[in-house]
């Protein structure tokens, strides 16, 4: 047989050896298999049966010996020769691994010339052999060896088997941990998106305790509002087990216990009775009769947007009605289930309410500029002395009507009103007395036209008052009620110390009977309103044409 033909496996876990060891084979002529491991040098010696398998004595997963063993009791790879090549340096040293199976042995280092020289005798046919009388010896001290290592391996097995059984326990443990916590993010998900789809803060507060309860598997959850100036909480909605109702319960709550929370980052768990080292938290685990709770602190985990807002708000634009600086505590416990949190559950409980922290203070940012924003739209449209339409609105409202008009052919009256004498008044009584006579009349002009009629305030002392689908003749009665119900209020005169009598004049033109341009409507019922103050004031005048 041909070099080129010849293949030798090397079985070997040094790296360094096996390529000092390929290029001498290979320079030879002949095939060069290699394996890293024993049972690896099995696999390829089943795969390509070659003429020579030189092995290692000490591999990482089995000994030399062990692998030679094995691949002697297979009779495909019983006659090919095992040559083991080491470095061992005991006793009886080739015997033993002779015994084993091994047909020669070479030590380390090898001599090359020498190595080559013997690759080719056992190549050729030779062997080694224990002499006969010491070969029973040694083949007897081979056996209890193995079966010793076998005992060992076998022991390792079932250690290892333990320690796979509990880490398989531990790993359903995880798995059903890893459910549970998956299946509490998809409700903290789902429970946090129908929050935000809330536009009231305190149904919100409301409703939140019972959704907490039933969605983590809890049984307690009470939502406290903090007063910090009394150092107190108040329960202001709840859901649960109760051994004694919360409500109307007041529990202490220090700062040394807000700052204990803040520490926390917002969120204080409370695992057992050694944790109960301040005197508030004391007061609430007796008040619920456990030592296992949790609470937190909404203002701590949000992001104090309404505060800022708050700030920067001036004192006029502050209602009192909108609450902006609320602080709320939520306890919640597993009391009655007797079972302590996991970890994972602080964790999601922290991430949750500091999503509930954003909902509710972006619930009070939106109100808040919703009522702010109602505010500006009035004070838009608004004179901020009378509270009548200013007159940017009556021009936009008069515009409204005239088209209106032209396309439904429906009539409206316009009322230009002026204050008889009001110059007199207000140089004699003041200006703020002027003001408050402005303010009245306004008054009665608002309560005494229908709420579809824009009462406006003109400018100065006069007003303008549009009566939509009141022809110019129907709105001659209401326009001397108005005239009249001026004339008889009794408005306060501070220098002669009797009530004052004032009046006002009024002229009246009709859309389309007069015109159907809203500047010349004006226009009109100002000449009517000049033809009633020429003529004595305390009249109504229609315009004439």
């Amino acid at each position: 047989m041909k070099k080129k033909n010849k293949k030798i496996l090397y079985i070997e876990d040094d790296p360094d050896a096996r390529a000092l060891m390929a290029d001498i084979i290979r320079h030879q002529g002949y095939t060069y298999l290699e394996a890293s491991r024993g049972l690896e040098g099995i696999r390829l010696a089943k795969l390509h049966k070659p003429d020579l398998i030189l092995i290692d004595l000490m591999l990482p997963d089995m000994q030399g010996s062990e692998v030679t063993t094995h691949l002697k009791s297979l009779p495909e790879l019983h006659d090919i020769p095992i040559i083991a090549l080491t470095g061992a340096s005991s006793q009886n040293v080739r015997e033993y691994v002779l015994t084993a199976g091994c047909d020669g042995y070479i030590s380390k280092p090898i001599n090359i010339k020498e190595f080559l020289f013997k690759l080719e005798e056992f190549l050729a046919g030779k062997r080694e052999f224990v002499p006969p009388e010491y070969e029973k010896e040694f083949l007897q001290r081979y056996n209890v060896e193995l079966v010793e290592r076998l005992k060992r391996k076998v022991s390792e097995l079932e250690s290892l088997n333990k320690n796979l059984s509990r880490l398989n326990a531990d790993l359903i443990a995880s798995r059903e941990e890893l459910a549970n916590y998956n299946d509490l993010l998809f409700y903290l998900n789902s429970l946090a998106n129908y929050l935000r789809t809330l536009n009231d803060p305190q149904r919100l507060l409301k409703i939140l305790p019972e959704q907490i309860v039933e969605g983590f598997h809890l049984d307690r959850c009470v939502i406290f509002r903090h007063d910090p100036h009394k150092g107190v909480i108040k329960p202001c909605s709840f859901f649960g087990e109760f051994e004694h109702a919360p409500e109307g319960a007041v529990l202490p709550f220090s700062d040394q216990l807000l700052q204990l929370v803040r520490e926390e980052g917002g969120l204080l768990w409370i695992k057992d009775h050694h944790q109960l080292v301040e005197e508030s938290l004391q007061d609430i685990g007796s008040f619920f009769n456990t030592s296992s709770f949790v609470i937190s602190y909404l203002q701590e985990l949000g992001r104090h947007n309404v505060q800022h807002l708050q700030k920067e708000e001036t004192d006029e634009d502050f209602d009192p009605g909108i609450a902006i600086d609320e602080r709320y505590v939520i306890y919640l416990d597993k009391h009655t289930r007797q079972k302590n949190f996991a970890t994972y559950e602080i964790r999601i409980f922290k991430s949750f309410f500091q999503t509930v922290a954003i909902i509710y203070e972006n619930m009070q940012l939106f109100n808040r500029l919703k009522y702010l924003y109602k505010i500006k739209s009035e004070e838009a449209i608004r004179d901020g002395l009378t509270n009548l339409y200013n007159y940017r609105f009556f021009i936009r409202e008069l515009k409204k009507e005239v088209a209106r008009t032209k396309r439904y052919k429906t009539p409206f009256s316009l009322l230009m009103i002026d204050i008889d004498y009001f110059k007199e008044y207000n140089d004699l009584h003041g200006h703020v007395e002027g003001d408050n006579v402005l303010k009245t009349i306004s008054r009665l002009l608002e309560l005494n036209t229908r709420q579809t009629d824009v009462v406006a305030r003109y400018g100065g002392e006069e007003f303008a008052i549009i009566l939509p689908a009141i022809t110019k003749k129907k709105a001659l009665p209401l326009a001397e009620k108005l005239r009249s119900l001026v004339k008889v209020y009794p408005f306060p005169d501070k220098v002669h110390r009797v009530p004052c009598r004032l009046t006002i004049s009024i002229g009246i033109a009709g859309c389309p009977e007069d015109s159907k341009d809203h500047v010349e409507l004006v226009r009109m019922a100002d000449a009517a309103l000049y033809e009633a103050k020429q003529t004595g004031r305390d009249k109504v005048c229609l315009y004439q044409g």
